[in-house]
């Protein structure tokens, strides 16, 4: 017997469901990385749109004052205090004229100024047009953004956006579910966390989104707070989902790997290999002895478990599918042994169809295929078991009546086996019927089985059906068939089934009168046409 492994079949289930788990926890921790990626894009969002305002607000006072660079202090003075005075976020507004600072919105006097520019705003000559500094010409120590809009390649408008001004605005973005937020100029960092400035580098360590303005970029990072309440949110949908993903495909694998599947996949392999082989049991004629034919019966010669009983594995491959591949092997060395035209002419091969075989006509181009006008010489019976329940009885007679139109003669197998017995009977026309063994008396005094078996035995008379009796093991039984005028009969009191060589030998052994043998050679294949319908028996 195949042996199948609980434990692998237990192990291989629950590395499944472990994988599984796993996939569905690991997609879940992506997705609530991507949400949190996503609320801190448009927190990032939100703090870069909210300084740009304050910049563009800024810059657009300075653009204001462009038309009074280059004019005296003492003209414009009135009007430069006023704008640094009104408009919002400014500490200062300078006027710059050859680099150097003239007028100023802080100082009311009407004298010109001869500032130089301090050295951290040298780049804005050269093209920089926003800084974060320390401090201003006359605040020391207090972060300040410089704004710088030129009018010449010496001369312009500079403006002080307090720094406080930038902390509130990054600190009110903040929120729990940040740590921090920054904004970077150059080198030089102003966080949430202070009016202070920091190298970049430092300040922005860490950071999960930055977004690139043109005067500057933002920065920040996510609060672990953040994660905690997304996983808490989440994590029972992917908890509950993965469960059930992994429960299903847990059932899924066990069955897969159970016996039955585990049989499925060793019968695939098996026809792949070539490991079936077919041997035949003799028909007898009784009234001769004459051996008039045999059922050909799969054996699986498994490399491991050696040989395997059919019953094993047919049911397995009728209810898999694989019986229609299993019955084309059969079928393929069944023509092989008989074209070697060993066997008497007349000589009849049985084989089993499944209830799968009658659902369309598959077994017909497939006996056609395989066998072709072989039948013409070796006449072959198909028979079919009424342990079978045929769910389409339309077109299981439309395949068996096209069977016997082509001159493949139809057996009912296992008579009385079941309760189908007299059902088929009525509905389906047969050429033989096969008593099944359990009727057959088993000693002269079982009455009430002779009388059953009697009962059969008539009734197939009066339907002209040719009787086949199964399962005979000794002589009174072969004695109580022949007294019953029963035409043939197969068993172990004649012969065991037997490979192909052993087959040709009994058949010769026991030919009878008059029966010689085709041919000694192998004949070359004749082509494949309709075959002529032949009278059962």
């Amino acid at each position: 017997m195949i042996q199948h492994s609980r434990v692998v079949q237990w192990l291989v289930t629950g590395l499944v469901v472990a994988v599984t788990l796993a996939v569905v926890l690991f997609l879940g921790w992506l997705r609530i990385y991507h949400m949190s990626q996503s609320i801190l894009q448009e927190e990032a969002a939100r703090q870069r749109d909210a300084i740009e305002r304050i910049v563009a607000q800024a810059e657009s006072t300075l653009r204001g004052a462009t038309p009074w660079v280059g004019r005296s202090c003492s003209e414009v003075s009135t009007s430069l205090q006023a704008a640094g005075t009104l408009s919002p976020y400014f500490r200062s507004i300078w006027l710059v004229s050859r680099g150097q600072l003239y007028c100023s919105s802080v100082i009311r006097s009407d004298a010109a100024l001869n500032m130089p520019l301090p050295a951290d705003l040298v780049p804005m000559l050269t093209g920089t047009r926003t800084l974060l500094v320390s401090g201003t010409p006359y605040v020391r120590n207090t972060p300040a953004l410089a704004l710088y809009v030129p009018t010449s390649a010496t001369d312009g408008v500079l403006g002080f956006v307090d720094g406080i001004y930038l902390t509130e605005t990054l600190h009110s973005v903040k929120s729990s579910d940040l740590a921090w937020t920054a904004m970077t100029v150059g080198n030089v960092a102003l966080t949430s966390e202070g009016p202070r400035l920091e190298s970049a580098g430092v300040a922005t360590r860490g950071a999960q989104i930055s977004l690139t303005s043109e005067h500057f970029t933002t920065s920040l990072a996510g609060s672990p707070s953040l994660m905690r309440s997304l996983a808490t949110s989440q994590a029972p949908i992917f908890l509950s989902f993965g469960g059930i993903v992994a429960f299903l495909l847990g059932i899924l694998t066990f069955r897969h790997f159970g016996p039955a599947q585990f049989m499925r996949r060793q019968i695939a392999h098996g026809i792949k290999r070539n490991e079936f082989k077919v041997y035949y049991q003799p028909v007898m004629e009784l009234a001769t002895g004459r051996c008039a034919g045999a059922e050909a019966l799969m054996r699986w010669h498994h490399p491991v478990a050696g040989l395997v009983r059919p019953d094993a594995f047919i049911p397995i491959a009728e209810d898999n599918g694989l019986i229609i591949e299993l019955t084309r092997s059969l079928l393929r060395q069944i023509r092989n042994d008989v074209a070697k035209g060993a066997l008497p002419q007349g000589f009849h091969i049985g084989i089993n169809i499944a209830e799968r075989h009658l659902r369309d006509t598959t077994i017909i181009h497939d006996i056609e295929r395989y066998y072709g006008t072989l039948n013409n010489t070796y006449p072959m019976v198909a028979e079919i078991t009424e342990r079978y329940v045929i769910r389409d009885t339309a077109a299981a007679r439309n395949v068996m009546a096209e069977l016997q139109r082509r001159g493949i003669e139809t057996a009912l197998d296992d008579f009385g086996a079941e309760n189908n017995s007299i059902g088929y009977l009525k509905r389906y026309d047969f050429n033989y019927l096969k008593i099944d063994k359990e009727f057959l008396p088993v000693t002269e005094d079982d009455v009430v089985t002779r009388n059953i078996c009697d009962s059969i035995i008539h009734l197939a008379e009066r339907l002209d059906m040719t009787i086949v009796a199964e399962g005979v093991e000794n002589e009174m039984q072969a004695n109580y068939l022949r007294g019953r005028n029963v035409t043939y009969a197969q068993g172990y009191l004649f012969a065991r089934p037997i490979a192909f060589d052993e087959l040709v030998q009994y058949a010769i052994a026991h030919a009878g009168t008059g029966l010689t043998a085709v041919k000694t050679s192998t004949p070359t294949r004749a082509p494949l046409t309709s075959l002529t319908p032949r009278k059962a028996g």
